[in-house]
């Protein structure tokens, strides 16, 4: 990190009061933090971070020395804590083999920055996110209450039904461990900028009475619903690629999407 980009990063912290999180798509040792002397193949990454295939005391070792080198950057650059992006259900556009996606390895890597003082529980202000697939099997139930928020990635949504259907994996995921109304609380959705940027979302997102919204719009009004409870509030709505709805055709000011659910959720006070 730069010292430019490092003033940047203090002053969106201390005057703005921004957030800002390491955030990585982790499906195999030493995703993108190995030194690039040692990245040039997968078997180059093994070595430096200590994998052994078939040796799981070995692996874990690893692990625990992978997810270390990530608190040790976090706490360099006084970064506000992680987000790690699960999604291994998914089809990736690049090539991976999934190795940290099986046999209770992604577990061992949030243990560890949890140990490192992360997440809701450890009371230290750095925040543990997940997002992708919250509700994954391979993420331990046990694990909610030191998440302090599941981002669901909402892309495209077409209404409170969908929303409220996401909602009810999380539920059932963390049963016993987290209330309904937790989830929610814990729970934000977002929209796919990269390609709405333009226009605030999809235009056919409908809410429970039939309204149509544009859906950022339609995220920021949702008041989650499980078994027929309503809860007061979601944990608030984000957009991927938000810097893309910097200037709209047509509108003035910049983010005029963002702003607007900003303040459907937290209207301004007159002085």
């Amino acid at each position: 990190m730069t010292p430019e980009v490092q003033k940047d990063l203090k002053y969106v912290q201390t005057v703005k009061g921004t957030k800002a999180l390491a955030c990585c798509i982790i499906m195999e040792m030493g995703d993108q933090i190995t030194p690039e002397e040692h990245n040039a193949t997968r078997e180059d990454r093994h070595k430096f971070w200590g994998w052994v295939d078939g040796d799981e005391e070995a692996i874990k070792a690893s692990i625990v020395k992978f997810a270390n080198a990530f608190a040790d950057t976090i706490d360099k650059y006084n970064l506000d804590g992680f987000d790690l992006d699960w999604e291994p259900s998914y089809v990736q556009p690049f090539e991976t083999n999934k190795e940290m996606c099986e046999n209770g390895r992604i577990a061992i890597f949030l243990q560890t920055l949890i140990d490192r003082g992360m997440g809701a529980r450890a009371g230290k202000g750095k925040l543990l996110v997940i997002d992708g697939e919250p509700e994954h099997s391979e993420i331990p139930a046990e694990m909610g209450k030191d998440f302090n928020y599941f981002i669901g990635q909402a892309y495209s949504s077409w209404g409170d039904s969908d929303l409220d259907g996401r909602l009810a994996r999380i539920i059932n995921h963390y049963d016993g461990v987290l209330t309904p109304e937790e989830c929610a609380k814990k729970f934000i959705v977002c929209e796919n900028f990269e390609n709405y940027a333009q226009t605030g979302g999809v235009s056919y997102y409908y809410d429970r009475e039939g309204n149509n919204y544009k859906s950022l719009e339609g995220m920021a009004r949702w008041k989650p619903q499980y078994n027929g409870e309503i809860f007061s509030r979601s944990g608030g709505v984000g957009t991927f690629h938000m810097e893309y709805e910097y200037k709209v055709s047509g509108m003035s000011g910049n983010y005029p999407f963002l702003r607007n659910a900003i303040q459907i959720m937290n209207p301004a006070k007159n002085k």
